[in-house]
């Protein structure tokens, strides 16, 4: 969480990183070698749109296994889950990529100790 001194263009690699989360940061982390900050966020980028990625996929499976049990009123029920669920990516995807832009070393609970490792 410590703000580091960066150049723009490393604040501005770290935010692309988290842009297109995984695919940006894939490709952000294979290009860049020498700079830790942004292979830093870049890592933590990966981890986390593969995270994304699979929660969305299980949120939906249960949701279809719900509107199919249900005959299509469980979606209904759900849908406000699945809403929220997207408004938390969402600010999540801005907040990250507003802090990577600041020179933030923000470290997300568990994945980014990962990503300091693997920086």
């Amino acid at each position: 969480m410590a703000k580091e001194k960066k150049t723009d263009n490393a604040n501005l690699m770290s935010a692309i990183a988290y842009l297109l989360m995984p695919i940006s940061s894939i490709i952000i982390y294979l290009m860049e070698k020498s700079d830790k900050y942004v292979r830093f966020h870049a890592f933590q980028g990966l981890l986390l749109g593969i995270i994304l990625l699979v929660a969305s996929w299980i949120i939906g499976f249960v949701i279809a296994m719900i509107a199919l049990a249900t005959m299509g009123m469980g979606v209904f029920l759900i849908a406000p889950v699945m809403m929220l669920f997207w408004l938390v990516c969402l600010v999540l995807w801005l907040f990250m990529m507003w802090k990577a832009y600041n020179g933030e070393k923000y470290k997300l609970p568990v994945i980014g100790d990962i990503a300091e490792k693997n920086a």
